[in-house]
């Protein structure tokens, strides 16, 4: 596994326009792109469960991030975001909850080439399935990012 660092989303005015615009997604947020306390995300109104929330969101980022500001021939694929853990801060009396999150994900152009070669090969003698994960694991990329939000709760 790789690990390694990406460029931050340049603050935009509008949040919510942006996700609506780029990924057609409605959800009712303002502020930053999360990325500390004075960039934190501002959760107004959840329209969707809490964890269902957290991981769109989380792959949204991902997605910008590793995919959207890149080159073509550095852009990621088969992005997953996995929650790991969450804490609480309280910085001039406001609370952030702060959302670690593992993010993996491979080279765009070599997965497409190990779906493909899964797709060929699955149900097939010749094929080494332990081999075709073993090469995907060592061309995946892994990360631990954090997420910083306020307002961030069930609601009622």
């Amino acid at each position: 596994m790789i690990n390694m660092e990406f460029e931050k989303v340049e603050p935009v005015e509008n949040i919510r326009q942006v996700l609506q615009d780029v990924f057609e997604v409605d959800l009712n947020i303002e502020g930053g792109w999360g990325y500390d306390n004075n960039t934190a995300t501002i959760v107004n109104n959840l329209d969707v469960p809490l964890d269902q929330f957290v991981h769109m969101y989380s792959t949204i980022r991902a997605t910008i991030e590793m995919n959207l500001m890149l080159d073509e021939e550095n852009r990621f694929g088969g992005i997953n975001t996995n929650f790991e853990e969450s804490k609480k801060f309280e910085i001039e009396n406001k609370t952030y909850d702060v959302l670690t999150f593992k993010i993996t994900a491979i080279n765009e152009k070599m997965y497409a080439k190990f779906i493909k070669e899964y797709k060929d090969g699955y149900g097939k003698k010749e094929f080494d399935l332990s081999d075709h994960f073993k090469r995907r694991e060592e061309n995946t990329v892994s990360r631990y990012v954090d997420y910083w939000f306020v307002g961030l709760k069930e609601e009622e």
